[in-house]
């Protein structure tokens, strides 16, 4: 029987082939493609194909130019449970992947009238947080919460770890419930550059407040991901 994917244009040949090297592991996530010039030996292709190959891959989310860099493989996409109230460090480590949170920015007692009266807080603080899954950007985070109520929990957040985590170690509280908001838009110029996307590639903006058992607020995060990294199930 003849061959059928010697039918295909050669750029898909291409797109198919580095493809199957991403799932096999012979480009391995969070490492570089090698250089142009070498693939298109390997392939024996032109740069034009070559790139649109490369093109089709970048806008499925499975690699992604970087300027002056390269192209990096990205990590294959992530399910996350909608009811589930595992932070995001929980979720990384039960996937096997290495979660990790960069401060952007820290604001005590931002000028926030709306989220401190949904947060029933006393005050506010709120952290700007890049979380990253292998040290791959994933997720912009606006996390507010009370510093009077959980000032234990201030410092170990400023520093990168976990506010559920920290919730449960330093306070002894344990997030009962979650109320998730999601829309689906595009990342605006600031944004762009920190997630490193297109602007035309999707994001989820998802807002989440959390509860005690008594319903009571802990805090609240405005989340944008990038919708190629992740596919949302829901569990009833």
């Amino acid at each position: 029987m003849k061959d059928q994917s010697n039918l295909l244009p050669l750029y898909e040949q291409v797109r198919r082939s580095l493809l199957a090297g991403i799932e096999t592991g012979q480009f391995a996530e969070g490492s570089f493609l090698p250089a142009e010039p070498e693939l298109m030996a390997c392939y024996s292709v032109s740069r034009i194909t070559l790139r649109r190959a490369i093109g089709e891959l970048c806008a499925d989310g499975r690699l992604q130019r970087q300027q002056g860099r390269g192209t990096i493989v990205m990590p294959g996409k992530m399910r996350q449970t909608l009811v589930s109230l595992s932070g995001f460090s929980e979720t990384m480590d039960g996937l096997g992947r290495k979660a990790s949170h960069r401060i952007l920015a820290r604001v005590d007692n931002p000028e926030a009238p709306a989220i401190q009266a949904r947060l029933q807080a006393g005050a506010l603080i709120r952290f700007d947080r890049l979380l990253e899954d292998n040290g791959l950007p994933m997720t912009l985070e606006t996390l507010w919460f009370d510093p009077l109520r959980f000032s234990q929990v201030i410092e170990p957040v400023a520093a990168g770890g976990s506010f559920f985590a920290s919730l449960r170690d330093k306070a002894g509280i344990e997030p009962a419930h979650a109320e998730r908001q999601i829309d689906v838009g595009f990342a605006s110029a600031s944004e762009r550059a920190i997630l490193a996307v297109t602007a035309t590639q999707p994001v989820y903006r998802i807002e989440k407040i959390v509860t005690d058992a008594e319903e009571r607020p802990l805090a609240l995060s405005q989340l944008i991901t990038p919708s190629h990294l992740v596919t949302y199930t829901i569990k009833s």
